[in-house]
């Protein structure tokens, strides 16, 4: 008896470990917020207004201007993390029912504020308009106009969009596709990091994308772009001590840190044609057209490299993440969908304002910074409204 008790108890010791042995490789949830994915949202924010007003002499200082990748792929990788730590968490927790709901609603959140947003510019555009009438043509809202039901209802089937809002548009498809995403990412992550490159090199390949109205294709193709996309799920779903080894790595940061310098080198030559004199001929063949509507390899090698380096060198402890400087971007940074959508109905009110012959670098620079500043008390007034209510990281 005393020995058949004993196997009894083995026997639930070892269902015991075998319980709990899956268990061990779930990462643990996030209890406090990484401020880096709100800084550099932030920081995406800004610089996307500032590129959006293209009298304004700062836009020759965001990062377009210093490297092959710009401030849209930073956005679109950070609400891939930003997914993947959120919904993953809540996969692991609630199940895929309640994940997948709570994905499906911040869809349509994001969904109804691009159309939102196109009525508004609308309005705005119509208002300006009275005194500039080409502003319908620069804002892509001319066909609206000439064909509103039609151009509607392709807007509600996300193929036609205005001026500076391919990026939500972009979003908005890639966060639908986030219920497939997420359960590979999580529970088959060499199948879906698998087939997101497949679908990368194959719409490479064949130049496959989705028709935009009237003609042409959406700037920014989701078949080429999911790949950042699929990737920050990734990283975010599945935090370890291994994403520490690939951070720490030295070999990686030398590699990371080289290929910057070198696209920073070919882009500052298309500012000092004195410098693009030396790029060898075939190099010139070999890299270029550097595509940005179809994600090309170099723009997303570049941004890869670059947030290597930046997340080894900010960890999540930093204590300038929580310093009052940064308090503006942060906040921006954690109101991303809002501060977007409000961007671009500003900078188009800028871009009007300085279309009235006040060019000067005074005006441009007021003007910018007035946009910033608004922005910013915007997303300081949202974080004092809900402070308390929605304390957790938020995706796009």
């Amino acid at each position: 008896m005393k020995h058949f008790a004993n196997a009894r108890r083995c026997t639930h010791q070892e269902r015991q470990r075998a319980r709990v042995k899956p268990i061990a490789t779930i990462p643990p949830a996030l209890m406090k917020r990484d401020l880096r994915i709100d800084l550099f949202r932030g920081f995406s924010l800004w610089w996307i207004f500032i590129n959006h007003i293209p009298e304004s002499y700062l836009n020759r200082f965001t990062p377009k201007n210093f490297g092959f990748s710009d401030a849209a792929e930073i956005l679109v990788f950070l609400s891939g993390l930003a997914s993947g730590i959120v919904y993953g968490d809540l996969f692991r927790r609630s199940g895929f029912g309640v994940a997948s709901l709570r994905m499906l609603r911040r869809s349509c959140e994001i969904y109804i504020a691009q159309i939102l947003t196109v009525v508004l510019l609308l309005a705005e555009v119509s208002y300006i308009a009275t005194w500039q009438p080409d502003m319908f043509d620069h804002a892509n809202l001319a066909i609206l106009l000439q064909q509103p039901g039609e151009t509607l209802l392709q807007a509600a089937m996300l193929r036609y969009s205005p001026v500076n809002l391919d990026p939500l548009l972009l979003m908005v498809i890639l966060h639908f596709a986030l219920v497939l995403i997420l359960p590979l990412a999580i529970g088959a992550w060499p199948l879906a990091l698998t087939g997101s490159v497949a679908i990368y090199v194959l719409a490479h390949l064949f130049d496959w994308y989705i028709p935009a109205y009237p003609k042409g294709q959406l700037y920014f193709n989701p078949l080429n772009w999911q790949l950042l996309f699929v990737i920050g799920v990734w990283w975010g779903a599945n935090r370890g001590d291994w994403q520490l080894a690939i951070l720490k790595s030295r070999a990686l940061a030398v590699l990371a840190a080289s290929f910057v310098l070198f696209s920073f080198v070919i882009t500052l030559g298309w500012q000092i044609h004195a410098i693009e004199d030396y790029v060898p001929g075939w190099l010139s063949r070999l890299i270029y057209p550097i595509d940005k509507t179809n994600l090309d390899v170099l723009r997303l090698l570049h941004f890869v490299a670059l947030a290597l380096l930046c997340w080894r060198l900010l960890p999540s402890n930093a204590a300038i993440l929580k310093t009052r400087a940064l308090l503006p971007l942060i906040r921006c940074g954690e109101y991303s969908l809002a501060t977007y959508c409000i961007g671009v109905l500003l900078s188009f009110a800028a871009h009007a304002v300085l279309s009235l012959g006040w060019s000067g670098m005074a005006s441009q620079t007021v003007i910018t910074l007035v946009g910033l500043g608004l922005l910013s008390a915007i997303a300081i007034l949202l974080a004092a409204i809900d402070r308390g209510v929605l304390p957790n990281l938020r995706p796009l």
